[in-house]
């Protein structure tokens, strides 16, 4: 039996498709374990699994959200009925620090018929670099005739990972257009906040701009990736009425201001906007937690799973991932967040769990077998590049200590590497551990199987 140890088609990812989605497991047949990364990722992970015989659950607060949501112990139990098999993912993630010492990033978005060359700017870009942020302006593909999905193919593209330390500006259809890309990101996302200038809420009636306005908003996905939001109208702008600015600030719960006299914002420079963003940064430094308070705090929820997981016999389902090799001043250097969570392990008496998307080298994963634990192995196995360490470590383990997974819809595995990842494709993953070991992919897909079944009691 084929099996996925660790997906996310509880992820928003597959909202438009998650029902075909789930109809391509059935067709394989395979079994598939959705996991929670946060209250409401669990919940939906439980009513998947519920619904459908070949899915199941875990419940877990992912270490990178420990200061998203207060845990609570009671509310994650409650979740739990015969189809939750483990409890995660939780554990330590120092890749995370590695934000903290970057400066903030700030991206502008220009608008229809414009170019990264608009005045303000070029006025704002000289201003926030001045103070040592990163500022990113770019010209959007073909701005006379916008197409939605060639600009937020664009916008990803130049934004890259985001985090509270990324700040959206947009004038005018940059705005739909950020609020367009906010929609696409996933749950873990969080942008410090959003700047919106002279936006349309509407298509204004030009058919140009149809594209960007043939769905409606999803206004509870928009505000759920991003705390802070300013809109600025013009209150002589006949290109975007400050009625659309009305409508925003509505929707988004945020502070209209209305700029006297700037024509559709055809100005040299904007002080309120520079004023809100370094108000912005300001906050957000006051607020960002230091690394040792993470640290303690990931620490102490993961106890705090560990306990749950023990009072309700079942497994863990672990995150563990190492700090950057740039991690200098960090404390962080030299450190193996693996090998503190198996020391953690030990000393809680802990039987059964497993490192998910095992990213560590070859001598720790030694030593994680030989406690009796097991390895998740992902989409990278697969890839042509960067990959030999974790293909070494896949050659000179027990397969017996190997579960394979895809932690969809990321790490998608080659030939799908690039797209949104799901569970039929960790077919490929078997695939290439049997290349690897010299063995049959039925072998592999059989053996998983037997690990899952003793790991999650399945």
């Amino acid at each position: 039996m084929l099996i996925d140890t660790h997906a996310h088609l509880n992820f928003r990812a597959y909202d438009k498709d998650r029902d075909e989605v789930v109809k391509r497991c059935q067709s394989k047949p395979m079994k598939v374990i959705n996991v929670g990364a946060q209250l409401e990722t669990s919940k939906k992970a439980v009513e998947l699994a519920n619904h459908h015989d070949n899915l199941y659950a875990t419940v877990g607060l992912h270490p990178l959200h420990v200061f998203d949501e207060i845990f609570s112990v009671k509310d994650y139990e409650s979740l739990i009925n015969d189809k939750v098999v483990a409890i995660g993912e939780t554990g330590l993630d120092y890749w995370w620090f590695k934000h903290l010492q970057e400066p903030y990033k700030i991206v502008l978005l220009h608008g229809w018929g414009g170019s990264k060359e608009e005045r303000f700017f070029i006025w704002l870009d000289k201003e926030l670099t001045k103070l040592g942020h990163q500022v990113i302006r770019f010209n959007q593909p073909d701005t006379d005739n916008p197409n939605q999905a060639a600009w937020l193919k664009e916008t990803g593209k130049q934004v890259g990972y985001v985090n509270a330390k990324t700040l959206l500006v947009g004038f005018s259809l940059g705005g739909a257009t950020i609020l367009r890309f906010l929609e696409t990101l996933d749950e873990d996302a969080r942008v410090g906040g959003v700047f919106l200038l002279g936006a349309p809420a509407d298509p204004l009636g030009y058919v140009e701009l149809a594209d960007f306005f043939k769905t409606d908003f999803n206004w509870g996905q928009i505000k759920s990736v991003c705390p802070n939001f300013y809109i600025y109208s013009s209150d002589n702008d006949e290109v975007v009425p400050p009625a659309h600015g009305k409508i925003l600030s509505e929707k988004l719960n945020a502070k209209l201001k209305v700029v006297k006299g700037a024509w559709h914002f055809n100005v040299e420079e904007l002080p309120d906007v520079l004023s809100d963003i370094k108000n912005t940064i300001s906050q957000s430094e006051k607020e960002l937690p230091t690394i040792e308070e993470v640290i303690k705090k990931q620490k102490a929820l993961f106890l705090d799973h560990v306990k749950l997981a023990k009072i309700n016999q079942l497994p863990l389902m672990l995150h563990a991932r190492n700090g950057p090799s740039t991690s200098l001043g960090t404390g962080l250097e030299g450190k193996n967040v693996y090998l503190e969570m198996l020391e953690i392990l030990k000393e809680e008496k802990v039987e059964r769990a497993v490192f998910h998307c095992y990213g560590g080298d070859l001598a720790t994963a030694k030593e994680i077998t030989a406690s009796g634990y097991f390895i998740g192995i992902d989409g990278p196995v697969t890839f042509t590049k960067k990959s030999e360490e974790l293909q070494k470590i896949v050659r000179e383990i027990p397969l017996e200590k190997i579960l394979i997974e895809t932690d969809c819809p990321y790490l998608a595995p080659e030939p799908h590497r690039g797209e949104r990842n799901e569970p039929v494709y960790v077919e490929f993953v078997a695939q290439k551990i049997a290349d690897l070991k010299g063995l049959s992919k039925e072998e592999v897909i059989e053996r998983t199987w037997q690990n899952a079944k003793n790991l999650f009691k399945l």
